[in-house]
């Protein structure tokens, strides 16, 4: 099979990093992936890992241009099926897979109802399928008008190996020093309590809030640091408030980090407090590496977090339950260890292996039905 890949990302976030687990499972079990994106660290890296890809641009739900270039595309490369991973490329890979003959289907990461005339019109397509990270997503839909049979249960992967261990990432040259520890990094004391959070600088992931938590941690645990990784519009906002705040040695924003998985091994406690949130795979990510974790009551999230047995949730836009929350984690080490040691057994359940036989076994029912239809 030849899946043509559509990603309209220009920045490297979750979604980015979900297609860079699909695309090797997929090579691995002999099938053949195309990406076709604009200039980003995806495209950057898909090529460095060997995977054909072709510079895209489309600009906007409506650009026809773009969608009959990538159905040129498309025909060109012999490609069996679309699959589409941002909203930027549902529209155009809806067109270019239906000008070309091939079914489509579309990555639904967000929790987000469909809203807006041109929103409403894109769930009215005729997807094959939607891919959704999650149950609260597919929820959305269904709500949305979307027939469920269109609906199909695919939560995001994530390695279940130590950082540096799994297939297709990059080695540190052993002949390079060792990197600095976090603590060392942020100038924290070896032992410090360190709360984590590995989450874009968008609204919806509420870092405000946390800063908010934050103020009230210190005053009984002096000694913490909380450490952002991940960048996005709302660093500027944050930074300031942070200043006001009187956090800058205390709050570090480190930037999208490619050695997260390595820093977040340090994280005494990994904390999301978004109010929107598909699924919240940055807290796969932490509970694989054993790291308990925090976050709020939204989306998908609990799907990830069983409430007081792989973790604690607290309701969305309450900085004083967060803080709450981070008390009873820094001060019951044993409670939070606990946490940690369940979800390692829960986290199984969203490793990258799944997630590509789950996609993999839509692709495979998209095109069966699709030959079904064909035969008169």
């Amino acid at each position: 099979m030849k899946i043509a890949h559509l990603d309209t990302g220009r920045d490297w976030r979750g979604g980015q990093a979900q297609v860079m687990h699909l695309l090797p499972g997929l090579r691995a079990r002999g099938h053949e992936s195309v990406l076709l994106g604009p200039p980003s660290p995806l495209l950057e890296r898909a090529a460095r890992e060997g995977f054909e890809v072709h510079p895209w641009r489309v600009r906007g739900d409506l650009d026809l241009p773009g969608a009959m270039a990538a159905a040129a595309r498309l025909r060109s490369l012999g490609a069996d099926l679309v699959h589409a991973h941002t909203a930027g490329a549902h529209v155009a890979g809806f067109l270019a897979a239906r000008s070309s003959g091939v079914p489509v289907v579309v990555a639904r990461r967000v929790a987000v109802p469909p809203g807006g005339l041109s929103s409403r019109f894109k769930y009215r397509l005729g997807i094959d399928r939607y891919l959704c990270v999650s149950r609260s997503v597919i929820e959305v839909l269904a709500r949305a008008g979307v027939p469920r049979s269109r609906l199909a249960w695919v939560p995001s992967g994530v390695e279940l190996t130590a950082p540096g261990e799994a297939a297709g990432s990059s080695a540190r040259d052993p002949a390079d020093p060792p990197p600095p520890s976090l603590h060392a990094e942020i100038g924290a004391p070896a032992g410090a309590p360190i709360v984590g959070t590995v989450a874009s600088l968008t609204r919806e992931k509420r870092h405000g809030d946390i800063l908010g938590a934050a103020v009230r941690v210190l005053e009984r645990f002096p000694d913490t640091h909380f450490v952002w990784i991940g960048d996005g519009e709302r660093r500027q906002a944050l930074e300031s408030l942070r200043r006001t705040l009187g956090l800058e040695t205390r709050v570090h924003l480190l930037g999208f980090r490619r050695d997260a998985r390595r820093l977040m091994k340090e994280f005494t406690v990994c904390v999301l407090a978004s109010v929107l949130e598909g699924l919240g795979t940055s807290l796969l990510d932490a509970q694989a590496l054993g790291v308990p974790v925090i976050a709020t009551r939204v989306g998908g999230i609990p799907e990830v977090v069983a409430d007081g047995v792989t973790g604690r949730m607290v309701g969305p836009c309450q900085p004083e339950e967060l803080a709450q929350a981070v008390f009873e984690a820094l001060d019951r080490p044993q409670e939070r260890a606990c946490w940690a040691a369940r979800a390692l057994e829960s986290v199984r359940a969203f490793s990258v292996d799944r997630m590509v036989e789950r996609t993999l076994a839509e692709y495979q029912a998209v095109l069966e039905a699709r030959s079904e239809r064909a035969i008169p």
